[in-house]
């Protein structure tokens, strides 16, 4: 287990007095960055464990623990690159990043609570659809080819590696795949189907560049029409508070089902807790400067 000691030595102190005198949402985002650091830190730790055998050989994870192991690590990059776009006061970036934290989140959470083999099956031959396909198109185009371009032959190999080190037939691609759904579905499984409207939905417009995201943060209204704007937004405090309370939860989830008990576990529970206790603190303080504002 972790040494505790780790991640309890970066707390960050919340003094609600001084809070209550901040005078803009960048003295907001301060110290939510340091909170979300520390959650982060905890991710970062926690999806960096490996398993040794007595001989203090590294003991391979099977494919189930492997798909939460992989999700956990994918979360934790994200959620650097997110908070670095944070502090470079970048929303239009942050939101990308945002976004895809969000998908993370519910492919972790559905893992966790369906993390059963079939379940991995369906995830994994959903995302080999799309190689799965170009493999397709290559063989027509090389099919009456006596000899295959290198550029081809690595596109191939790269392919069919990718369905040999994920144990995967090609053969059984054309099956339907329940990971087809929409995520709207997985997500009802695991949270409040509100949450894809009001978190997940919204992040969408930053992926695909939908024109509320480019009226939004791209152009500016002049006259009878609009004008370049290349200016980058302030991050809100509450795109920041929305991840770190995410990820206090999917942190908390993960630890509750995949960590071995112990007083160690415990403590980290506490602290994950605490962080996600602090933000709903400095969240209450940022409506009241909100309706001050």
């Amino acid at each position: 287990m972790v040494d505790y000691l780790i991640y309890k030595s970066s707390e960050t102190e919340v003094d609600l007095d001084k809070i209550k005198e901040y005078k803009s949402d960048a003295d907001f985002n301060t110290i939510g960055i340091e909170i979300f650091k520390e959650i982060g830190t905890l991710i970062v730790t926690i999806s960096a464990i490996v398993k040794y055998d007595s001989n203090g050989n590294k003991v391979a994870f099977d494919k189930e623990q492997s798909a939460l192991i992989g999700n956990l690590v994918r979360y934790g990059k994200l959620s650097l690159a997110f908070i670095e776009q944070i502090a470079k006061h970048r929303l239009e970036t942050s939101m990308i990043f945002f976004r895809c934290m969000a998908e993370t989140y519910v492919n972790l959470k559905y893992f966790l609570k369906f993390g059963d083999k079939h379940t991995l099956k369906h995830y994994i031959k959903h995302s080999l659809k799309q190689e799965w396909k170009v493999l397709e198109i290559m063989k027509e185009r090389t099919k009456d080819k006596e000899t295959l371009l290198h550029i081809e032959k690595r596109i191939i190999a790269s392919i069919q590696n990718s369905f040999e080190t994920s144990e995967f037939n090609p053969d059984e691609m054309n099956n339907s795949s329940k990971w087809d759904s929409k995520i709207k579905e997985r997500l009802a499984e695991i949270i409040d189907p509100a949450f894809y409207e009001m978190i997940y939905g919204n992040g969408s417009h930053a992926i695909h560049g939908n024109w509320q995201d480019i009226l939004h943060f791209h152009l500016e209204k002049y006259e009878n029409g609009f004008i370049p704007d290349t200016t980058w937004t302030m991050p809100s405090f509450q795109i920041l508070n929305a991840a770190t309370i995410l990820s206090c939860d999917l942190l908390r989830n993960y630890c509750e089902e995949i960590l071995p008990e112990n007083s160690e576990k415990d403590k980290l529970l506490e602290t994950i807790k605490y962080i996600g206790y602090r933000s709903f603190e400095i969240d209450i303080l940022h409506e009241e400067f909100i309706k001050k504002s």
